[in-house]
């Protein structure tokens, strides 16, 4: 079976889907290998029952719709930036899952995840064995010397939690940072969007946290009223919306250090990122 879409929900308990996402983990440019772990941790095993699992709520709960996968260059570095919805980074599962099983040459993305996570027991092996990085110099160094595809969300993990029924779809202001690494590195951009990720969390509000590196606790509808129960999505319908790379090194390398320089740069793409959600969501 070479196509995701002949894949039925039998063949999630028969192992024939497993094996469907077998062959396109070790077609894609990960770089796995069975039995060894690459320089992030990543574990063939562990990529496979996780993508598995993935791709089912990608068919039948969330029913995925991706548009432009042909601007997913099949092969060579790249840096996805998208929007982000709150609470679980679902947008960010249903992104890595679109690039791994609907290009002919699988794409392999490696997610840069907050850095709390690495403190956090049993998500953070997860998060590792899964092939998802902790953002610092040296993992973006490698994932872009690697080759591999890059996903960032400049407004972070949470945005604006605290006001997402009255802002959805609105971004915050980006960060340089990403773009910082995308000159260093000579690394074309590929601007996305997601629909229906803040319908599938829908946050209410959130509660602002002391410590430790999330901002806010959020409120949901069901949590934490449920308990983890709560952190279960919506089963709203995700678009996943891909842009041409777009080349911002090629004039503007020399002024990788110089934050006013790289800021109208970042504006920029926030702007047509913006566009692109307010396309799709017909507004």
């Amino acid at each position: 079976m070479d196509d995701h879409k002949k894949l039925k929900p039998r063949h999630f308990f028969d192992g024939d889907a497993k094996k469907f996402v077998r062959g396109k983990v070790l077609r894609s440019d990960a770089g796995a290998a069975e039995g060894v772990y690459d320089p992030f941790g990543l574990d063939v095993e562990t990529i496979v029952s996780t993508i598995t699992f993935l791709l089912f709520m990608y068919r039948f709960y969330f029913r995925v719709e991706v548009h432009g996968i042909e601007n997913i260059p099949d092969a060579g570095p790249g840096l996805i930036v998208s929007n982000h919805a709150p609470i679980l980074p679902f947008d960010a599962c249903m992104i890595g899952v679109a690039a791994l099983v609907e290009p002919e040459h699988p794409r392999f993305v490696r997610t840069i995840i907050n850095k709390t996570i690495s403190s956090i027991p049993f998500a953070s092996t997860l998060m590792s064995r899964s092939g998802q990085v902790i953002g610092c110099d040296e993992n973006v160094r490698l994932i872009f010397e690697n080759k591999n595809l890059m996903l960032v969300f400049p407004t972070g993990a949470e945005g604006r939690v605290h006001s997402v029924i009255t802002h959805r779809y609105r971004l915050d202001t980006f960060p340089v940072g990403f773009m910082e690494y995308a000159l260093r590195y000579r690394t074309p951009i590929i601007p996305a969007c997601v629909t229906g990720s803040e319908e599938s969390a829908m946050a209410l509000g959130s509660i602002p946290l002391p410590r430790g590196g999330f901002r806010h606790f959020p409120i949901t509808p069901i949590f934490p009223w449920l308990g983890p129960l709560g952190l279960i999505p919506f089963p709203s319908k995700f678009d996943i919306y891909f842009d041409p790379p777009v080349d911002y090194f090629t004039e503007h390398a020399h002024e990788v250090d110089n934050p006013a320089k790289v800021r109208p740069l970042v504006d920029g793409l926030h702007d047509r990122i913006q566009a692109m959600l307010d396309g799709a969501l017909g507004r």
